[in-house]
């Protein structure tokens, strides 16, 4: 079943193509089907300890304190983890309690996993001027879902979609961009490192639509405005508790805990062979009590720097950490969840196939698509692997893969359906 759409995409060209009707409704209700297994076959995931941000929603709902994400110790306040998905859990905490907590933010993870399968499609008219590709990577996500309501990592996921999705509306509608900043600002405090990938975009998008110079300072100026307005409480907080406009107070010890004398490139096998219990506030003693001497800032600044001596010392081995990790954010270490971590081996091997088309067919998105997978995972680079790190900029591969699997389709499979003829 078949009608004629006509828009615009990201690059500014109109579209006029052949779209499945239903496609987003099929995908939302396939995009159902993982989570409901999953949360009766559970698949790494939890809200026991060494999950801080739990830990911290339990914090917030029993002392009104936004703190002592290592329990049991009680280390005070924090800022070690960003504030908004924490805040959530424990304002849910309050209302509901535990075993109603879990129920809805297991049900949110779940909807929000189909909700990012049902809008692919219509992201990939942005990026494309076509919803086939989107489609593909609709499907493609659903194989690779993971139930995480733990962490912020679904509803960052969804935040990024619905943010590409706004912005490419509001140049198209000449929109000043205040509500978008918002929502780009509520992000950010879900992740603050998805900034490296929105900003981009935002960037792209006014350049490729050639948005007057004017036009385009002010739409950047209200976005970054709205965004520094969101987490301006935030970071007031953090400098009234250590005197410092700190946004988060985890990078010195986490890079610490990835790069000594026992560290291995992923947290899967950093955890296997001792080391992150040796090594991390969450599960070292020894840790937590210099921490508690130190105060969390000070703990964090001097992890760092005992880090870059680390590193200066052992350049060999770091080398061999870090391009192990460079391949392991690619294809994930499969030890923890093996399911999700096959299926993003097989994405990341069509994407690049895809990402070549992208660029030989001359697609503008091709551009942004490689920035962001150049700039993005810099720091995971130098941290220990996890598949979750990989999720905030997954839905770009999952374009990609699913580019080169739509031009499969039509090209070997199916030469009729004209799918990507322009």
């Amino acid at each position: 079943m078949y009608r004629m759409s006509s828009t615009w995409t990201a690059g500014g060209r109109p579209v006029v193509q052949n779209r499945t009707l239903n496609a987003a409704t099929v995908l939302f209700l396939f995009g159902l089907i993982p989570g409901f297994y999953e949360s009766r076959h559970p698949e790494a995931f939890g809200f026991g300890r060494g999950y801080e941000m739990a830990a911290i929603a339990r914090s917030l709902a029993a002392t009104n304190t936004f703190g002592n994400p290592f329990e049991p110790h009680i280390t005070g306040p924090t800022a070690s983890n960003p504030p908004l998905y924490p805040f959530l859990l424990g304002v849910l905490l309050k209302a509901f309690g535990p075993s109603g907590t879990v129920l809805i933010a297991i049900l949110l993870n779940i909807l929000l996993n189909a909700a990012i399968a049902a809008l692919l499609p219509r992201l990939s008219s942005v990026f494309f001027g076509d919803r086939v590709p989107g489609i593909f990577a609709g499907g493609f996500w659903i194989l690779t879902m993971r139930l995480m309501p733990q962490w912020d990592t679904t509803c960052t996921v969804a935040g990024m979609i619905v943010i590409c999705l706004l912005v490419a509306h509001d140049v198209a509608q000449s929109r000043y961009g205040l509500g978008t900043g918002i929502v780009c600002g509520a992000v950010s405090l879900l992740n603050p490192s998805v900034v490296l990938i929105f900003v981009p975009w935002v960037v792209y998008v006014l350049v490729v639509r050639r948005v007057p110079r004017l036009a385009a300072f002010r739409y950047i100026a209200f976005v970054l405005a709205a965004v520094a307005v969101c987490n301006l409480p935030w970071i007031v907080r953090n400098y009234r508790l250590w005197h410092a406009p700190v946004l988060r107070t985890n990078l010195g010890y986490t890079i610490y805990s990835s790069n000594n004398d026992c560290a291995q490139p992923s947290l899967y096998w950093n955890t296997r062979v001792g080391c992150y219990q040796r090594t991390h506030p969450s599960a070292s003693a020894a840790e937590i009590r210099l921490l508690e001497t130190l105060g969390e800032v000070e703990y964090d600044r001097l992890r760092l720097a005992d880090s870059l001596r680390w590193i200066g010392s052992h350049p060999r081995r770091f080398r061999e950490l870090t391009f192990a990790r460079f391949v392991e954010f690619w294809f994930p270490n499969p030890g923890i969840a093996p399911r999700t971590a096959y299926a993003i081996w097989i994405i990341t091997a069509l994407s690049f196939p895809g990402i070549l088309l992208m660029a030989r067919r001359r697609e503008s998105v091709a551009i942004y698509t490689v920035a962001v997978w150049i700039l993005y995972p810099l720091l995971f680079y130098v941290v220990v692997s996890d598949e979750r790190y990989r999720f905030p900029l997954l839905w770009t591969s999952l374009l990609a893969a699913g580019y080169f699997a739509a031009h499969v389709w039509s090209r070997y499979v199916c030469p009729g359906a004209h799918l990507l003829s322009r």
